[in-house]
């Protein structure tokens, strides 16, 4: 079967490719010589499927992980490459947001493309966020109002270290040094506001945020992290639990890898 927008479709199997290995140099002169039912298996070192939690019953904590080598020399396009498993039929991998702006409601959506030593997240439910997403070093402050599997990483800037304005007291200070990393400030606890001007809180609660930290650091070097988030926006599991064989195929039909468990 083949989900195509949603829906399955029949797939004959004899249009399925062949396994034969073939040299990365091959992959590429073979898919082009080759119709897709007899374009030859590729397993090239550039990228590794690992199962991970491929096993787990809940579509929202099932995944599986691609790798890109590190020794790469390009990014890799894997937007229109395709999962398979023992169910018959096939996901295509689709597009994603690399920026996500603070509001969640519209992202631009791009192909994805995976740089030498990223890696991708292949989640098998639906994005907390509405899309697919690349990680950047503000994206924490969303762990704190939405639940991801695996959790995201909340070393966010803190807002201690940013440039404060001269005209904080020691008391606001002190408050700004209890600001945890990824913390989104809505309020501000009596015990704490009593004691903080005006003038200090509304900066708090203006500038602990996802909105605050990407206008702050959207220009860093190390802005982006290495991995991307891809959702199946499926409501049930995909893998089976034991005596599965997952493939992953590129856009031209041919086999980059595949685990069995």
């Amino acid at each position: 079967m083949v989900e195509v927008l949603g829906k399955k479709v029949p797939l004959d199997e004899t249009e399925q490719p062949k396994i034969k290995k073939v040299s990365v140099a091959q992959a590429s002169s073979s898919s082009q010589s080759l119709p897709a039912s007899k374009a030859g298996s590729v397993k090239p070192d550039f990228a590794a499927l690992k199962e991970r939690r491929a096993r787990e019953t809940d579509p929202n904590q099932e995944y599986v992980e691609i790798k890109a080598d590190k020794k790469n020399k390009s990014s890799m396009n894997i937007t229109d490459w395709k999962l398979k498993g023992k169910n018959g039929f096939d996901i295509a991998i689709g597009k994603g947001a690399s920026y996500i702006y603070a509001n969640i409601a519209s992202q631009p959506q791009e192909d994805i493309y995976l740089k030498p030593g990223e890696k991708v997240v292949i989640v098998t439910g639906k994005s907390p966020l509405g899309t697919s997403f690349k990680l950047n070093k503000c994206l924490g402050y969303f762990e704190q109002f939405h639940e991801f599997t695996p959790e995201l990483d909340t070393e966010c800037p803190l807002l201690r270290d940013e440039e404060l304005p001269s005209n904080l007291n020691d008391n606001c200070m002190d408050y700004i040094d209890r600001v945890s990393s990824c913390q989104t400030i809505v309020s501000i606890p009596f015990k704490y506001s009593s004691k903080l001007s005006s003038s200090c809180q509304d900066y708090v609660t203006q500038n602990a945020n996802y909105k605050t930290c990407i206008e702050n650091h959207k220009d860093d070097s190390d802005f982006y992290l290495p991995e991307w988030r891809i959702y199946l926006d499926r409501s049930e599991e995909l893998w089976k639990k034991k005596r599965e064989t997952i493939t992953l195929y590129d856009g031209k039909n041919n086999i980059i890898d595949s685990q069995s468990y």
